[in-house]
């Protein structure tokens, strides 16, 4: 072997076993710090403090049907940060009555029960180890005082029941496919038989304006999540040409950023060109590159269970043609006046003049004519953007105001099919107290950038 070949061969092997030490030491920081947790539990008892809580986890398939990856449902991960199935969780806030009759009783009561299935051997031949409900260092593992098994859950609902007037779970929401409406109404209907009398809320709200808020080791996921997108975005754009399959970008951008530890992707990769680049949420990926076309590539990985969402729009060829740099730069300025107005106190959503939907239409509106002479404006479909946490729509209060510490992505875009032209740029904003930081500043987004990182 020549020196040189050798030199690369060390080179290339020191590489790998750094990117190799690199996603080890991502799996092992997937978890936020346990204390995260209980201040979640804590502030969400203070807001529901005039009843109690129930949470589900998810559930996983037995035995040789279980070969689906778990996933845990994201309010419960959001509450306890654990990524085991079958789980559940109480919480009881204090009585704000002390002239109640349960006062004495209630006050010596844990404030908080995870409940964990009992050890499965059969099962664990199939999923691997479980946490032992019955080993010592059970609490400290999942940093919960009180820990039971799951078949005491509906005593302990009839322990507390009595001293409030309200029991709080998650319902069905009005996005929730047919299967998840129907186990949520499932355990609806179990809380209900429990407690015939109970009234029983939808805890969403109150879940939704703690999650809206990103406290600074989400912010680390969330970063993290993002550079790993970044990289997938930067290498779909020096690969990319006429001749290669939309399913091709689209599998190599999911390679490496799971190589670098993302779990999966955030959602189902968007890989359309020529046509295709004006559907919205087109996943299927599977038509050929054709020169001269434009292609939306809207993908994120997620990286200890957040999310990225990041979109560019390229040309096939390398190059814009006149028409198609007309089109994105109407679009950048759009998101660019959007980004610009990101402050607290400012509406995402919305037709007031202030609000980050009605800036960037405006822009748009304002700016380049289709085909016929019109303004773009109808051409923009849908909204400027949404949260980004746990969910890649992440859960939020409607209409609220933007504040500090929330993560949003920005999206503005023109698709007209008469000309088989779609665009859309879409990057991550954190809110900060007096203004934004850009989350995805290092992705190339002008037309010029975007061309000579093609050309690389």
């Amino acid at each position: 072997m020549k020196r040189s070949d050798y030199f690369r061969a060390v080179c290339f092997l020191a590489a790998l076993m750094a990117c190799m030490a690199a996603a080890r030491q991502a799996w092992a920081q997937e978890r936020e710090p346990l204390e995260v947790y209980r201040e979640r539990r804590a502030a969400l008892r203070e807001k529901l403090k005039d009843g109690i809580i129930v949470l589900f986890g998810n559930q996983e398939d037995t035995g040789s049907e279980a070969y689906q990856v778990f996933r845990q449902e994201n309010n419960f991960y959001y509450l306890t940060g654990l990524n085991e199935p079958d789980a559940a969780l109480l919480l009881a806030p204090p009585l704000q009555d002390r002239r109640s009759p349960y006062w004495k009783q209630f006050s010596e009561l844990p404030r908080e029960i995870l409940f964990l299935p009992p050890p499965n051997p059969q099962q664990e031949k199939w999923t691997g180890p479980k946490p032992d409900l019955y080993d010592d260092s059970i609490h400290a593992r999942v940093g919960f005082a009180a820990v039971q098994g799951v078949a005491t859950l509906e005593n302990e609902i009839r322990r507390l029941a009595p001293g409030y007037r309200t029991v709080y779970t998650l319902l069905p929401s009005a996005h929730a496919s047919q299967m998840e409406t129907a186990l949520y109404k499932g355990r609806l209907e179990k809380l209900q038989a429990i407690l015939p009398f109970a009234r029983i809320q939808d805890a969403r709200r109150a879940l939704a304006s703690l999650r809206q808020i990103k406290s600074e080791s989400e912010l680390g996921l969330i970063r993290r999540a993002v550079d790993c997108s970044i990289d997938a975005h930067l290498v779909a754009a020096r690969e990319l040409r006429a001749g290669l399959f939309e399913y091709e970008i689209a599998a190599l951008m999911k390679y490496t950023f799971e190589r670098a530890g993302c779990e999966r992707p955030s959602f189902a990769p968007i890989v359309g060109s020529g046509e295709r680049s004006t559907i919205l949420h087109y996943n299927r990926n599977r038509a050929q590159l054709e020169a001269g076309d434009l292609v939306v590539i809207d993908v994120g990985g997620e990286y200890g269970h957040y999310a990225a969402d990041i979109t560019r729009t390229l040309p096939v060829s390398g190059r814009f043609t006149p028409r198609q740099r007309e089109i994105y730069e109407i679009v950048l300025g759009a998101q660019q006046a959007a980004i610009e107005a990101v402050k607290p106190g400012v509406n995402l959503t919305g037709r007031d003049s202030g609000s980050l939907y009605q800036i960037a239409y405006e822009y748009i509106n304002t700016h380049g004519k289709d085909r016929h002479g019109k303004p773009l404006g109808k051409y923009f479909t849908h909204g400027v953007g949404h949260h980004v946490g746990l969910d890649v729509h992440d859960a939020a209060v409607p209409r609220t105001t933007l504040e500090a510490g929330m993560v949003i992505a920005i999206e503005p875009g023109i698709y007209l099919p008469e000309e088989n032209l779609g665009v859309r740029i879409e990057d991550m904003v954190l809110v900060t107290s007096d203004g934004y930081l850009l989350l995805t500043e290092q992705l190339p987004r002008t037309a010029k950038q975007i061309e000579s990182l093609m050309q690389k």
